[in-house]
């Protein structure tokens, strides 16, 4: 029953794990950031109910705290090897090339995936004996 499993390389869930946290980041900010309504909406009292969530977004905006958060994974990520911390780096790089921290989520995301990489070419083969 395993044997039908397909096995994905780490690289192949990182990407695919990024490209979902990417497209959520994009849903975000289409409908939570952009849209002018949400923020006149929000002017009169920003720290208050659904606008307070929003608020801290946009104030983590300021100093890309999820662009360094990406940046900070995945240098050590790559400095211990460590393949999970790598597709945690890929992810938050994802959610910050969308979420205005592109600078260092740049840097963060391609240390994630030179890792994952690294780490695919150096896994064991997918062939699975029946025997």
């Amino acid at each position: 029953m395993h044997a039908a499993r397909r096995a994905r390389s780490p690289a192949a869930r990182g990407l695919a794990i990024a490209a979902v946290v990417g497209a959520l980041a994009y849903a975000l900010r289409a409908l939570a950031i952009e849209p002018a309504a949400i923020a006149h909406a929000c002017d009169p009292a920003p720290w208050q109910g659904a606008c307070a969530a929003r608020s801290a977004l946009l104030r983590s905006f300021v100093h890309q705290e999820i662009g360094w958060a990406a940046f900070a994974a995945g240098a050590l990520a790559t400095a211990f090897r460590l393949p999970r911390l790598a597709g945690v780096a890929l992810a938050l790089g994802a959610a910050g090339l969308v979420l205005y921290s592109y600078e260092p989520a740049a840097v963060g995301a391609l240390l994630g995936l030179l890792v994952l990489a690294r780490d695919s070419a150096h896994a064991p083969s997918a062939a699975i004996s029946t025997a």
